[in-house]
């Protein structure tokens, strides 16, 4: 078996264009084997090919039917060049091995009414799949030993199989030997073309798709965080200055009763504070925004409301954390600098982000950064955690969230003063 490469295109259609009209800038390439006198009256007909493969929804629906017509177009012609009694009658093997952007293996999508041995597409998938990878795949012909027989004709340029994914003909002898006549270059560049424009428009589709579900969460987070605010939050905002009232008039009850009001209260607290997080992380998204925006708008809100000088020391410009981690990490640092603005006296706080590395490290090149540190401290009074009265319940609820974040969570008391809290997890670049 022979591997012939060619028959690619380049480039990406910008996405306001429509199917005809990529079709029209893409009938501007020049086919495989050049031949106008061949080729201009098929134009029309070819053109419908390529609309048929580019806007269709599902390939394996429409690509075998074109695929039987273009092969009988095809057997029509080689009979036409050979003596009749050397036509070939028997029907003629072969498919389009197709590969998505997001798929791992060769889809083998076969004519109408042709069942493709089992072994015949295994070979074939095999056989694309090395060639896929060989950078040099598409400048020269590549022999390939052993069954089957025929060619394998790259439809999709090297360069673009990361963005378009990867697509491939197989024509078994005798279809082969019609491969050199113009009528079938100009097919073979019209399944080129439809395969390209089809990808990119599935890619449009997906994108534009993955746009509206994001939106569409959007929108319903904030309308629950509405619902939340108007209704839930104002009947335990009730409930929690009631329950103060409560704790104050039962000063002289027994102490049963005072330890009762008081956990009332705290619980009514608790509830507030959470639902007030829920309605504040469901206002909060940064899309591809990195983990730097986060600290940046954390800052800038305390900046307003405080006195304090607020520092933030980021070594890490580009640290891109998905949505529900990145307000983890928002609710801990914000609890943290709340403490410090309350509770601290502290003048100053300095946030800091920075790679660091865990255990020792062999070579004697730069050793690799394998973990993610935050690092929030004040030069306030401190405080021993032991102290922490069971009424604070803010340092459990950041260290539950650490625990979600599959994060370590640490505070310290500096020798020269005040607090520090750390935070650091594994480091996952994508």
């Amino acid at each position: 078996m022979q591997v012939i490469l060619g028959a690619g295109k380049e480039g990406k259609v910008p996405a306001a264009r429509t199917a005809a009209a990529l079709v029209d800038a893409r009938r501007a390439d020049e086919p495989l084997h050049s031949s106008p006198g061949d080729t201009r009256r098929e134009t029309p007909k070819l053109d419908a090919i390529t609309l048929r493969i580019a806007t269709c929804a599902d390939l394996t629906e429409t690509l075998p039917s074109l695929l039987g017509e273009l092969l009988r177009e095809w057997m029509e012609l080689l009979n036409q060049q050979v003596a009749g009694t050397q036509a070939c009658s028997r029907p003629v093997e072969s498919c389009v091995l197709h590969r998505g952007v997001d798929q791992q293996r060769h889809e083998v999508i076969a004519p109408t009414g042709l069942a493709l041995p089992a072994k015949t597409r295994q070979t074939l998938q095999e056989i694309v799949s090395q060639i896929a990878h060989d950078a040099h795949a598409s400048r020269q012909p590549l022999p390939v030993s052993g069954k089957p027989h025929g060619v394998l004709i790259a439809l999709t340029h090297t360069t673009d199989r990361q963005a378009t994914g990867d697509d491939w003909l197989w024509l078994g002898e005798p279809a082969a030997a019609a491969l050199e006549s113009g009528h079938a270059s100009a097919a073979i560049d019209a399944l080129s073309r439809g395969l390209a424009l089809h990808q990119q428009q599935q890619a449009r589709h997906a994108e534009a798709s993955k746009a509206a579900v994001a939106q569409a969460l959007k929108d319903e987070r904030r309308h629950l965080a509405a619902e939340l605010h108007d209704t839930l939050a104002q009947e335990l905002s009730y409930l929690q200055m009631q329950s103060a009232r409560l704790t104050r008039a039962a000063r002289h009850a027994p102490q049963e009763v005072q330890a009762l009001a008081e956990d009332v209260h705290t619980q009514a607290r608790r509830a507030l504070r959470q639902t007030r997080e829920l309605i504040n992380g469901a206002h909060a998204t940064w899309g591809d925004a990195p983990l730097a925006c986060v600290l940046d708008n954390l800052v800038e809100e305390f900046e307003t409301r405080s006195g304090m000088v607020f520092e933030l020391d980021n070594r890490i410009q580009a640290l891109h954390l998905p949505d529900a981690q990145a307000l983890q990490v928002m609710f801990i640092v914000r609890e943290a600098m709340t403490n410090s603005v309350r509770h601290a006296r502290a003048t100053h706080l300095r946030l800091q982000l920075l790679y660091q590395s865990s255990g020792p490290h062999q070579s004697s090149g730069p050793q690799p950064a394998e973990r993610v540190l935050l690092t929030i401290e004040d030069n306030g009074c401190g405080f021993d955690p032991a102290d922490i009265a069971p009424a604070h319940f803010g340092l459990g609820i950041m260290q539950d969230r650490a625990r979600q974040l599959g994060a370590d969570f640490a505070i310290t008391q500096p020798r020269h003063g005040g607090t520090r809290v750390t935070l650091s997890w594994e480091r996952h670049d994508t």
